[in-house]
């Protein structure tokens, strides 16, 4: 494969990983809602299904994570690629302005 070929392949390809995270993260919001909308139909507990909560907090953490890192990745392939010369800088096509949890200091014990 070209170096131009696996450049086209990767802008494409990589977009819709990021858009894939923020998918997941949305239909786990969704879930979560309903979740707890579910908990005040008549004759259900106030407290029923906590530890299913609990796991769809962890996992929705997790897809921030990966978020986190998706950012990385794209960060990594950008200077990949101006290592290589395939690129023209992009800046609105990049998380430039991206925070990872690691420079907040504020949110890393969260």
């Amino acid at each position: 494969m070209s170096i131009s070929a696996a450049a086209a392949r990767l802008s494409r390809q990589l977009p819709e990983a990021e858009h894939s995270l923020d998918t997941a993260l949305l239909a786990s919001a969704r879930l979560m809602e309903t979740m707890v909308l579910a908990r005040g139909a008549d004759g259900v507990a106030n407290f029923t299904g906590q530890n299913a909560l609990l796991r769809l907090a962890r996992s929705q953490r997790a897809l921030l994570e990966s978020q986190n890192d998706m950012i990385r990745v794209h960060r990594a392939l950008l200077d990949a690629g101006r290592q290589v010369k395939a690129i023209v800088d992009e800046p609105e096509a990049c998380p430039q302005s991206a925070v990872l949890v690691e420079e907040m200091p504020q949110l890393q014990s969260a």
